[in-house]
């Protein structure tokens, strides 16, 4: 977009209704386009924010939790805003954002804002009134909502559930050039001391507590997935392959504690093996991790 046709589009919204016409040419000027794909994921809960958006064209949801157990906040089409909080203080972003359809949106930065109001304090009164007025009312939304969820979203997901996020995921890393990586833990040989093949439910029973394990380390915007009976997968978003190594040195231990108790308790001996991947030094396309997982 060019100036004057970010100067139209900012006067349909309701915070800059009091400026002037000069006033929002500076607006326009400090704020960028980013256009993002259908299933893009914009932020993260939990991830730091520092800018606010406006809805040019498509619809952008915001969600509490991860498929399939979510919380849809609210959905904003053109002419609408969202992600003011970023402008107000360095606080995690307490909801995830999620492009529906193929969309254009305007960008506002805090330190373009301060820099902004800095110069021009009257520009700054207009919109915080509006401003602390929808924050009051967002603020109870999510109180209200996250008190009438009696479950947390697990921290543990279906392949498909899975693959989902992480298509997402990857068209995100891509455009922000940012890293991603994934730890695949399977379960290799098994013994038992008795002899014999070890019955299926303690089979099941210990990918489930590898997966307890695995969610007590997880960050707000990570989450495992079972991708086989045996075979269990975390992605770690916007982590390189030290963040992904100092990971799996942290759930090593806590897994080594798990065996050792199953072999005390059970008389089994388990076989753990390790995988790492990162994008984009191991992996460039999404398709290669697909073939990477389901390989057995």
């Amino acid at each position: 977009m060019i100036t004057i046709e970010k100067i139209l589009f900012l006067k349909r919204i309701s915070i800059f209704s009091s400026l002037t016409s000069q006033e929002l040419r500076m607006i326009a000027e400090v704020s960028h386009e980013e256009e993002f794909a259908t299933g893009e994921v914009l932020f993260n809960e939990g991830q730091s924010g520092d800018c606010m958006y406006f809805v040019v064209e498509g619809r952008v949801k915001i969600f509490l939790g991860v498929t399939p157990v979510e919380k849809v906040l609210a959905i904003y089409e053109g002419g609408e805003f969202f992600g003011e909080m970023g402008l107000y203080d360095d606080k995690p972003r307490s909801a995830s954002a999620m492009a529906i359809d193929t969309s254009r949106l305007l960008v506002l930065h805090k330190a373009d804002f301060c820099e902004l109001i800095s110069e021009y304090p009257e520009v700054a009164l207009g919109i915080m009134k509006v401003l602390n007025q929808r924050i009051r009312v967002t603020i109870k939304k999510l109180a209200g909502i996250e008190g009438g969820m009696a479950e947390k979203p697990p921290r543990q997901y279906s392949k498909e559930n899975f693959f989902e996020y992480m298509n997402a995921e990857f068209l995100k890393a891509k455009k922000q050039q940012t890293n991603l990586s994934f730890l695949e833990i399977s379960i290799g040989k098994l013994n038992i001391h008795s002899g014999g093949v070890p019955p299926g439910d303690m089979v099941s029973q210990m990918m489930t507590d590898l997966g307890k394990i695995l969610s007590k380390h997880l960050r707000p915007y990570d989450f495992s997935a079972n991708i086989s009976p045996k075979k269990l997968v975390v992605l770690l978003s916007e982590a390189n392959r030290d963040g992904v190594i100092a990971f799996e040195r942290r759930v090593k231990k806590d897994i080594d504690k798990l065996f050792t108790a199953f072999d005390n308790t059970h008389g089994l001996k388990a076989e753990v093996v390790y995988n790492s991947y990162c994008f984009p030094d191991d992996i460039k396309e999404r398709e290669t991790m697909l073939s990477l997982l389901e390989k057995e």
